[in-house]
């Protein structure tokens, strides 16, 4: 045997040996937080089309102890806005339309007239997200669903100026999808469903992939059952149908299609995977235009972020900032009870496939980190969130235990992690669930935790207010508006309060 053969067979081996230890800390990773209740659900890693690592944890059905499995299905919530960019994008390539096209051009009514397709897709509109939109709609028709067909008039009502002029800004919103769904209704004179599964899902065969808009009926005996903590003071989770206060995302949103609603399995994610790299779906360099960073109106890159990590926004891709490991894309995604991550590495031809049916929100760092052991690079632990043990010492034990609690796990950053949004919806859910004296307690503590923020003193001076405490709301709203200016919202408290004096 040459030598060179020799060292094709030893590198050959090597190269495997790696691989194998690689997979080996992937599994590891994953069994660690299955163990500790922070995953429950399916992940599949593949690299250059060849799968990696495929694995189920915990439960499709809590209740009924039915396991996950490779045939599960999960709810895709907004990485489902890759198909629609897709959709549009297939007929851009046929000549249906042009990007800059105004949407005006196809539905005159549109009551914004300078708003173009491309502004959908990439954000850059201004248009309010749809529960912004629907919010009074709703608690004035609790019954009602809204579909895509209510939005154009509803926004014809709406009176209210955007959030910025057109492509001068970035900010998320479904509604944008919505709209690009009706789009591709009236140019190929098939329902939203019908253009997806016919150019999209059957092309990259796609079998247990489909759409679900009703989640009192699943439509596939495989569909698994979301659940989540409903309060960041419960104990335990509770499956997301039968919890009153996801009612609203669950029952009179769940006519929309275009943002989300698509429910699939890992196997068809990498299917579909699997068809983008082989040109099945879309011609390369449309995707690579898909995959490229918006540019503003002052020619800099859309600045936002994809699970906390700094990021650029295309035409239905997020696309990351540090291309040290390569280019990387994807989507996340996000219902009650249910989180999503589509993340390809275009550079090395990986992609990670991450569903979690408990929204355990520790998932995507955990997907990132994926990617980290994959080309050798530092992993970033998983710090557990401080508020929810707070929040449920405080509920079930009492101030003085919940603020001993507080005080240990402050002392280690290392493993814990404090968030001053997260304490203050704690905050926010104990007034609405009538723990008012808790409330107070949990607002008052994120004032001395992050004394510079100007919404811990807003929060605190409306649940005092809420509770009948004036003088001290007032002094809160100043502290507010001191802090932040441009505080409308505390403003507009401190009028009405002095003015009822």
């Amino acid at each position: 045997m040459s030598k060179k053969i020799i060292l094709t067979v030893f590198l050959s081996g090597f190269c495997a040996l790696a691989f194998s230890q690689k997979t080996q800390r992937v599994d590891s990773l994953f069994s660690q937080l299955a163990q500790r209740n922070f995953f429950n659900g399916n992940v599949l890693l593949t690299e250059k089309g060849q799968t990696l690592y495929q694995k189920s944890f915990g439960y499709a059905d809590l209740q009924n102890k039915r396991l996950n499995s490779d045939s599960s299905v999960f709810s895709l919530a907004s990485v489902s806005k890759v198909f629609t960019s897709l959709a549009v994008l297939q007929l851009r390539d046929k000549g249906k339309l042009k990007l800059d096209d105004t949407f005006t051009t196809y539905f005159p009514d549109f009551p914004y007239a300078a708003i173009t397709i491309r502004h959908l897709l990439s954000h850059t509109s201004g248009i309010p997200d749809y529960p912004l939109l629907f919010a009074a709609d709703v608690k004035s028709n609790p019954n009602k669903v809204f579909t895509n067909q209510d939005i154009i008039p509803r926004l014809k009502t709406w009176n209210k100026p955007l959030a910025f002029k057109m492509n001068e800004a970035w900010q998320y919103s479904n509604t944008n999808y919505c709209l690009l769904a009706l789009l591709v209704e009236k140019l190929s004179k098939m329902s939203f469903q019908q253009y997806v599964h016919q150019f999209v899902f059957t092309p990259a065969q796609m079998k247990s992939t489909h759409f679900q808009l009703d989640w009192k009926h699943p439509s596939s005996k495989h569909r698994v059952s979301d659940q989540e903590y409903p309060y960041f003071f419960s104990k335990a989770v509770q499956k997301v149908d039968s919890a009153g206060k996801f009612r609203m995302r669950l029952y009179n949103y769940s006519g929309f299609v275009g943002q989300g609603n698509v429910m699939t399995t890992t196997i068809d994610m990498k299917r579909f995977d699997d068809a983008l790299y082989a040109g099945k779906l879309l011609k390369n360099s449309t995707l690579a235009e898909a995959m490229s960073p918006t540019k503003l109106n002052n020619g800099e890159n859309t600045q936002t972020a994809m699970a906390g990590r700094k990021a650029s926004y295309g035409l239905g891709w997020y696309v990351l900032a540090d291309t040290t490991s390569g280019k990387i894309v994807g989507h996340t995604g996000g219902v009650p009870g249910a989180l999503s991550l589509f993340l390809r590495n275009v550079s090395k031809k990986q992609t990670l496939i991450l569903f979690d049916n408990a929204f355990n929100i520790g998932v995507y760092n955990a997907g990132f980190n994926v990617l980290n052991l994959l080309n050798g690079r530092p992993v970033v632990p998983r710090k557990e969130p401080v508020t929810q043990i707070y929040g449920s010492t405080l509920v079930e034990q009492g101030v003085d235990e919940a603020f001993c609690i507080l005080q240990k796990y402050l002392t280690d950053v290392v493993n814990y992690r404090l968030d001053e949004d997260e304490m203050n919806e704690l905050g926010i859910q104990l007034l609405d669930e009538n723990h008012e004296k808790l409330a107070l307690e949990v607002l008052r503590m994120n004032t001395l935790l992050f004394p510079k923020n100007f919404n811990v003193y807003d929060s605190y001076g409306e649940a005092l207010r809420k509770v009948g405490k004036k003088e001290a709301a007032i002094w809160m709203y100043q502290q507010s508006v001191e802090l932040n200016p441009q505080n409308e919202a505390g403003i507009k408290a401190l009028f009405e309060m002095r003015k009822e004096n």
